[in-house]
């Protein structure tokens, strides 16, 4: 027996509780015996000696991805710390040729007695740039094979990349980007687009500088959703009569293509002229005349960024594009004798003066030019000139240069050379 007895207050209709055991406390009504809706901090005052996992994880999530040592740091904490930062810790992993080894190693073990380690789950960006001379092409198409559920970005070495790694790149069903541009060996493309043209989610690509093509009248089996990509190498002439373009291709990035003359270029940009929106086309392309590109405005009527080095255009340039949509223009340069004084401040000005290039908003040029050294005060007419455009359409002026406000940007600005691909 418990020694409880309930019973109902006639008037109040509340239900007592009464103990019959000897040296029972005083009756409390079921009210005083439930507990309160929300916890109380008990009279000792003693702190929670955890968080709850969802806290933790949201914390992680407010650590930039590369910061490596703040996960490092978090993962030794607590069990339940370790739990929560060991996701972001392996999704971008930092490696470098010291540490490469040892996370191969820990991610896809050489020992077939060894069970294979789940982290490799984890990796989403796999970025092995930092590498030289360190592992085998078998040991990083190894370790490619067991980050494929997960891998939805990769940038190869320079060396150590064969025939192997290409074949497990076409099992990473994730991949979003692939970046070959720093591989310094002969990549056959033959082999390489026939094990990533069924990649389903690929939107980047970047090819090697050195590449070859075995059959020069092949058509490559292109990644559908491919929407960048990015050429390199003795091959545009290939490309140029190539009639299977990617249907949702929206971004190019054209350079160090050593043998390519202008016929190649035009060709290309005609074939992609209806889609194309972002083109970049910047030094060493020793082949191309001086006055190559004065016509790609006409070739690509739906152009909003243009990064272009002024080797290869004139002054004769902006006299195209009438109404143009062109929105950020980038002039590089190579920083050879006499380039600075191809194309002038007055040059855009004019053309936006007469809207050719009237929704230009952005303009940044190489410090190689000298604008703002030598011709400060025209500079400062462009802006004045990009400002006003910018009131007539009522847009907001914005002087910030931070990537979110990029869309917002009006001016003009310098970058150093080999930083103006935006």
């Amino acid at each position: 027996m418990s020694g409880l007895t309930f019973s109902t207050d006639s008037v109040t209709g509340l239900v007592r509780i009464t103990d019959e055991l000897a040296g029972a406390a005083e009756p409390a009504s079921i009210l005083e015996l439930t507990p309160p809706a929300t916890p109380v901090r008990s009279e000792s005052g003693a702190a929670a000696r955890f968080l709850p996992m969802e806290i933790l994880v949201l914390i992680m999530k407010f650590v930039p991805p590369n910061r490596q040592d703040v996960f490092a740091a978090a993962s030794k904490v607590s069990r339940m710390w370790y739990h929560a930062a060991t996701p972001f810790l392996y999704r971008y992993p930092k490696i470098t040729g010291t540490n490469y080894i040892q996370f191969a190693s820990t991610i896809s073990p050489s020992s077939t007695l060894l069970k294979p380690c789940p982290l490799g789950s984890l990796v989403k960006i796999l970025d092995l740039s930092a590498l030289v001379h360190h592992g085998t092409p078998s040991l990083n198409a190894r370790l490619l094979r067991r980050v494929q559920t997960s891998l939805e970005e990769f940038v190869a070495p320079q060396v150590s990349f064969g025939y192997t790694c290409i074949v497990s790149l076409g099992h990473c069903t994730q991949l979003r980007t692939l970046d070959l541009s720093l591989i310094s060996q002969a990549v056959n493309l033959d082999e390489l687009f026939r094990h990533i043209g069924d990649l389903p989610h690929l939107r980047s690509l970047n090819f090697p500088r050195s590449s070859s093509i075995a059959r020069p009248q092949s058509k490559f089996l292109w990644p559908k959703r491919l929407e960048r990509f990015s050429l390199s190498g003795a091959i545009l002439d290939s490309f140029g009569t190539e009639t299977c373009l990617p249907e949702n291709l929206q971004e190019l990035h054209v350079s160090h293509c050593p043998f390519t003359k202008t016929p190649s270029v035009v060709r290309l940009l005609s074939a992609l002229s209806p889609q194309l929106t972002r083109l970049s086309i910047t030094y060493p392309m020793p082949c191309l005349s001086f006055n190559a590109l004065d016509n790609v405005l006409n070739l690509c009527p739906g152009l909003t960024y243009l990064l272009v080095a002024v080797d290869y255009i004139s002054s004769h340039f902006f006299d195209h594009g009438h109404g143009h949509p062109l929105r950020r223009l980038d002039l590089d340069a190579s920083g050879n004798p006499g380039v600075e004084h191809k194309v002038s401040p007055n040059d855009v000005f004019i053309a936006v003066a007469e809207e050719r290039l009237q929704s230009l908003r952005v303009v940044r040029v190489c410090r190689l030019l000298k604008w703002i050294e030598r011709e400060r005060e025209d500079v400062e007419d462009l802006v004045e000139m990009l400002e006003a455009k910018a009131g007539e359409a009522g847009e907001i002026l914005v002087g910030s240069v931070g990537e979110e406000e990029e869309e917002k940007q009006i001016g003009v600005w310098e970058f150093v050379e080999g930083r103006g691909n935006g």
